[in-house]
């Protein structure tokens, strides 16, 4: 598997405003700043837009203890809308279960007055990639 390389995220991420601020084995943190153009017809930060932070997450925290050279496919997802987001956003993500091809992970994504706003669960199937040299 060939993997497409940039310099800082990946161009949807940077589109939508995605950071990743904090990659470790246990865990992953990102952040989605509020801008206008993410909102809804209630002024309301879209579910999509919520849903790419989390998955982005989610892809990142089932990797990362493989290196950079890692990567992930999303088999299923599930996310729970709890409140409405209005907001910065922060996700945090954890992968749950560990197999060699298949990872189970968790999020949870708050506002910026620490309100849950969303949860999810989700399935990705993992790409070693080459050891690290």
């Amino acid at each position: 598997m060939s993997l497409v390389r940039f310099e800082t995220n990946p161009p949807y991420a940077e589109f939508l405003g995605i950071d990743i601020v904090r990659r470790e084995v246990d865990g992953v943190e990102a952040h989605l700043p509020f801008k206008p153009e993410l909102q809804n017809r209630k002024g309301d930060v879209h579910g999509g837009a919520i849903a790419s932070l989390i998955d982005m997450s989610l892809g990142a925290a089932s990797y990362a203890d493989l290196g950079t050279s890692a990567a992930a496919s999303t088999l299923s997802i599930t996310v729970n809308y709890l409140n409405a987001a209005k907001g910065d956003l922060r996700c945090f993500a954890r992968c749950v279960r560990r197999g060699r091809s298949i990872r189970f992970v968790e999020a949870e994504v708050l506002d910026d007055k620490d309100e849950v706003v969303a949860k999810a669960v989700a399935t990705f199937k993992v790409f070693p990639g080459k050891p690290a040299e």
